[in-house]
């Protein structure tokens, strides 16, 4: 009864201890982060840097970025055999050993498959563990099993005891093999001697119904931590037996079921249970519980922890049953965060604004959306005052003033409240005694003890004698946002909208610094949200969208700070100076912490640490001690930059992921981008996207990268915090692509990732195709020698044939010339023969006895102006520059009066003479004369060569073409001289009885031309010669 009410007091406090227990902010990793399933059984962290988690589905690795997951394909014989994954191992050669449903599995991380085990281990396994050697103990159906890795031979363990039944085991220092049992007896087994030796951790405890062992951890001191199913901890000394009692009784008081043990740094050891975590520190004792809170968000997602693992980091993972892993890291985790939570334990509002601390120790926060909170540094309790304690729940400006707190509202003036009491004692409006708005923004009290108020419209000082403020002329109308002093006493007061003023109330010295769009020295903006001045007595203001910027007093220049610098933001919130000098900056997307001198800037976002990332105006208080308040638009953080811890991690990098078309590629050999070293690429694939990873799960998403590809890049590409990179259309070649991390300043990391890559040219582009083309060039260059000289020979012989044709139709041209010459001699005197022949012609007295020999000298004159006619006529197409007149006229009209002049040389040869026309007149734009010249010519030649008939046809077609068919049965003209007669002077042999000049057809082919028109002998159709004559119809465009 005595032991039991020791357990009870106990338990009562530890719950006291647990309250004031400090913050843990835990990251949460579940399926809709990609996680494969939210009960996590184990969690393994390999060598290389990769988190594994063993779930309910499927086995996880993990990357900070990537979840990859492993499950069973029944195609695929080399798949993990089983989803259901309940411990990981990895053993001291780095090989890991993953045990699930359906036994032990060795994972071969070259190729990312699984070899199952069976015949060399049984099919269930638990608690696997190596020795120094390099032996894997294990336990199966409650037997103790050792595998010799070096023999691959397995070995079952009885020595001098029955081992039925063993529930867990552990290896400790000296390759002692602890086992525990059901019973809750627990043995200790030295392989080296066979020495068994037996504890009852349980023998105070007669009455308890469950006695089971889960976990047996040895401790740095040579003394066992002992996880048991319903009495929590047992703290034993392997040297003299003794125990004690360590966590008994959760604070609901339940016995607590304990899980798994790890030890974390130091003395500290992190027990997982089915209440929570607790850690447990062996040097002070001290006992923290970490649970579920359903209204913190940083909290454990779930009671009930299965397994506890420290990552090379040092950060803590915790994989829960329903809650998925929990991570809590090493860095980071001195920003405590405060936030409503619906509880009396927090501060009240989200929208924290100003933030002072009174001489009591009291810690006052105002917010903007729910009043003022007071927090008692030195218990933690908060008292919270809205209204009915203040004028308003928008708190802007926040002031301690001895034992008074100056409090101004949103529109809603000014408040006084006593700190002791915590009652209103004193209230200001707008007034012409006060201030002239209710917008109290800002409050400050100065080094001569005066109280100024900045409002939405002027600024004030307060005068306790009479209790009323008296306006500062010095200061324009303007709404205040922020005030300081610097060690001159000069006043500096930031404005919205009309820069930076300041004015020294003893020697009433004042000016002002406004913006200069021209001057890159001046004031960064007129509106300011902060002005502080620094140990150095420079002075830094805040702006509203445009960065900060640092008054040097002595050249009265500013130095300008942006985001080009490496600010998050360049809306400036506040700023605060440490004890080491370097400034606190906050913006909308971000912390950031800069070395003025250096000029170095390290960010700090929700990633990393703080509670979000958009903080508010004016929100920031540093206390004595160097710890800073700010507030944000969803709470207020807390830290002390001189406890901050660097991080010495670095973080390797590995290539994860190589992608082709967007898809992840399979090597040749199969084996994983980790472990390969080069990558052959055919030509048609030499686009692709690369991924990687540098191995650091403290703030992954703020890791910044840099890459190079050796072959196509001469410098150094900066990504932020990209991590994939994309090559298109690479040319044939060899390349290295190499990749690493990069600090704020991009220095590049000191452990880059490699890969070489090779792209293969198309098989137009190899050695052998390059010997194929040098053959084919010496041959083409053969063949083209050879051709140039025939060419050569061809141009000459054609130069010879230009020569001689040249004579020709000089030749050509003489004879024109002497026809045409002897033309106008013969037309002349015939035509002086014609004139009287055709008067003594018409006197019928005088030419009846002469008649026949005068009719016979008329046709003979007519036939030699005829001929005379055609030379003149030949002579002129020929010529350059002649025209046709054209005018509409009707064709077939025209050819009826050809057809009757003819009538009579086609009767006298005895021939069928006919003519067909369409039953409409046929018109068109044409030179009357020039047609009248091609129809008697092509008549006269149908008739000349006719043997028995002649046939005219006249078509109009649809195509808008007048066609004229002129047909005679004489011989037939050959193929080969179709196109020749229409040349001049040509003629054909058997043709050469027949008068004529052979220029007639030559007339009739450029005429035609002239008329935009055909004129060629048809094929053969029914044995006759059919020449056709094809012009436009009714057209304009002649």
């Amino acid at each position: 009864m005595k032991f039991k009410y020791l357990l009870l007091l106990f338990a009562a406090l530890f719950t006291n201890v647990y309250s004031k227990a400090q913050q843990y902010y835990f990251r949460h990793y579940q399926v809709e982060n990609g996680l494969s399933h939210n009960t996590v059984f184990s969690v393994l962290q390999d060598r290389q840097g990769f988190l594994w988690m063993g779930t309910k589905d499927g086995l996880n690795r993990f990357d900070g970025h990537v979840w990859k997951v492993f499950r069973h394909i029944a195609e695929d014989s080399t798949s993990l055999p089983g989803n259901f994954v309940y411990a990981l191992h990895e053993d001291n050669k780095g090989q890991m050993w993953v045990v699930n449903n359906r036994g032990l599995h060795k994972y071969n991380a070259a190729t990312e498959s699984f070899t199952s085990s069976r015949g060399t281990f049984p099919e269930q396994i638990r608690n696997l563990h190596t020795d120094t050697r390099g032996n894997i103990w294990y336990i199966s159906e409650g037997k103790l099993y050792m595998y010799d890795h070096l023999h691959d031979t397995t070995l079952m363990y009885s020595p001098k005891a029955d081992l039925n039944y063993v529930n867990n085991m552990h290896v400790s220092a000296g390759n002692l093999v602890w086992m525990s049992f059901y019973n809750g007896c627990l043995k200790k087994f030295d392989p080296a001697t066979g020495e068994l030796n037996s504890y009852d951790v349980y023998w105070h405890s007669p009455k308890t119904t469950t006695k089971a062992i889960n976990v047996i951890r040895a401790t740095t001191d040579d003394r066992l931590l002992i996880g048991t199913a319903s009495q929590g901890i047992k703290l034993m000394n392997i040297h003299t037996g003794e125990y004690e009692d360590i966590v008994t009784y959760n604070p609901n008081n339940v016995g607590v079921y304990v899980r798994d043990i790890i030890h974390n740094k130091d003395s500290e050891y992190w027990i997982a249970t089915e209440s929570g975590i607790y850690i447990y520190d062996l040097a002070t004792k001290k006992i923290t519980n970490l649970r579920k809170q359903y209204n913190n968000p940083y909290s454990l997602t779930d009671n009930a922890v299965y397994c506890l693992r420290r990552d090379q980091e040092g950060g803590i993972w915790a994989g829960t049953y329903f809650g998925g892993v929990n991570y809590y890291p090493k860095q980071y985790t001195y920003f405590q965060k405060y936030f409503p939570d619906n509880s009396d334990q927090t501060i009240s509002g989200n929208a924290v604004r100003e933030i002072c601390e009174d001489k009591y120790g009291n810690l006052w926060v105002g917010t903007e959306d729910n009043g003022v909170s007071k927090m008692e540094l030195s218990t933690g309790k908060i008292t919270h005052y809205k209204p009915g304690k203040i004028s308003h729940t928008n708190v802007h400006g926040l002031l301690a003033i001895e034992n008074e707190l100056w409090v101004g509202t949103w529109d809603n003036g000014l408040d006084v409240i006593d700190i002791p009491t915590g009652k209103l004692i004193n209230h200001f409006d707008a007034g012409p005694n006060t201030f002239t708005n209710m917008f109290v923004v800002v409050i400050f009290r100065t080094s001569t003890g005066d109280i100024l108020v900045g409002t939405g419209n002027d600024l004030v000082k307060y005068n306790r004698a009479s209790n009323t403020f008296t306006k500062v002329e010095e200061v324009p109308y303007s709404n205040k946002r922020s005030i300081a002093e610097d060690k001159e006493g000069n006043i500096w007061v930031g404005t919205s909208d009309k820069g930076l003023y300041y004015y020294n109330p003893r020697t009433g010295k004042k000016g002002s610094y406004n913006y200069d769009e021209k001057d890159s020295t001046s004031l960064i903006s007129n509106s300011i949200n902060n002005v502080l001045v620094d140990k150095d007595q420079n002075i830094w203001a805040g702006t509203e969208g445009e960065g900060a910027c640092r008054l040097n007093r002595k050249t009265q220049t500013f130095t300008r700070y942006t985001t080009r610098d490496g600010l998050p933001s360049n809306y400036i919130f506040r700023i605060l100076q440490d004890n080491s000098g370097k400034m606190w900056i906050t913006t909308s997307r971000g912390l950031a912490c800069m070395d003025p001198v250096t000029k170095e800037i390290k960010v700090f976002t929700s990633i990393n640490g703080i509670l979000n990332d958009q903080f508010n105006y004016s929100s920031g208080y540093k206390d004595k001690n160097g710890k800073m308040y700010i507030g944000s638009v969803k709470g207020m953080i807390s830290f002390n930059p001189d406890e901050f811890i660097k991080d010495t991690f670095v973080a390797p990098v590995y290539i994860t992921g190589f992608n082709i078309k967007n898809k992840a590629t399979t090597l040749e050999d199969k084996k994983a981008i980790l472990f390969t070293k080069k990558i052959v690429l055919p030509h048609d694939q030499s686009s692709f996207s690369i991924d990687f990873a540098a191995l650091s799960f403290t703030a992954p998403e703020t890791i910044s990268y840099a890459y190079k590809m050796d072959g196509l890049d001469k410098e150094w590409t900066h990504l932020e915090t990209n991590r994939i990179v994309y090559f298109t259309d690479l040319k044939p070649g060899k390349y290295r692509f190499t990749v690493t991390t990069t600090d704020n300043n991009n220095k590049l990391g000191e452990h880059p990732a490699t890969l070489e890559i090779e792209v293969q040219p198309p098989f137009w582009a190899t050695s052998w195709a390059y010997l194929l083309y040098a053959l084919l060039f010496i041959s083409g260059c053969y063949y083209f020698i050879n051709r140039y000289h025939h060419r050569q020979n061809l141009k000459h012989k054609r130069k010879l044939e230009e020569l001689q044709h040249k004579k020709e139709k000089e030749l050509y041209q003489a004879k024109v010339d002497f026809l045409t010459n002897v033309a106008h001699e013969i037309n002349t005197p015939l035509t002086l023969i014609k004139g009287p022949l055709e008067q003594v012609i018409e006197n019928p007295e005088e030419i009846i006895a002469n008649r026949n020999h005068l009719q016979i000298m008329e046709r003979n004159t007519n036939r030699l102006v005829q001929l005379t006619n055609q030379l003149l006529d030949f002579r002129q197409t020929e010529s350059t520059g002649f025209r046709l007149h054209f005018s509409r006229m009707n064709i077939t009209e025209l050819l009826q009066d050809t057809y009757e002049n003819f009538k009579i040389p086609a009767a006298q040869k005895k021939l069928v003479y006919q003519l067909t026309v369409p039953d409409q007149p046929v018109f068109a734009y044409a030179d009357e004369e020039g047609l009248n010249k091609i129809f008697s010519n092509l008549f006269s030649n149908a008739i000349k060569y006719a043997d028995k008939l002649v046939k005219i046809q006249l078509k109009d077609t649809e195509k808008g073409m007048i066609t004229l068919e002129v047909s005679n049965d004489g011989n037939l003209i050959p193929d080969e001289m179709k196109e020749k007669i229409f040349a001049p002077f040509v003629r054909l042999e058997n043709n050469e009885k027949q008068k004529g000049t052979g220029i007639g057809l030559s007339i009739c082919r450029s005429l035609t031309t002239l008329h935009k028109g055909e004129l060629y002998v048809a094929e053969r159709n029914n044995g006759l010669n059919t020449f056709v004559l094809a012009i436009p119809g009714l057209t304009e465009n002649l």
